[in-house]
């Protein structure tokens, strides 16, 4: 599954790498932008930001940050839009 589509990424690079960086750094958030410099790769978009947060927070990972404005989330209490 692509996740996203300006850097191609699927689900499995981003959940691969957001697990390599809970084990580096245990208790240290996992942002989006975290994830994407580790895969060196930069953000063009951000339209998949809510979904790589998603995808982190169903995996049982720790994710922090909050929705960026304009990301389009509608459901406030979304623990993976705003975890």
């Amino acid at each position: 599954m692509i996740v996203c589509s300006c850097n191609v990424l699927t689900k499995r690079n981003i959940l691969d790498v957001a697990e390599r960086l809970a084990m580096e750094q245990p208790g240290r958030p996992i942002t989006p932008a975290r994830i994407y410099r580790a895969l060196g790769t930069k953000a063009q978009c951000t339209l998949c930001f809510a979904l790589v947060r998603k995808l982190i927070a169903e995996s049982g990972l720790l994710v922090t940050c909050p929705e960026p404005l304009g990301s389009g989330s509608e459901d406030e209490y979304d623990p993976a839009a705003f975890g």
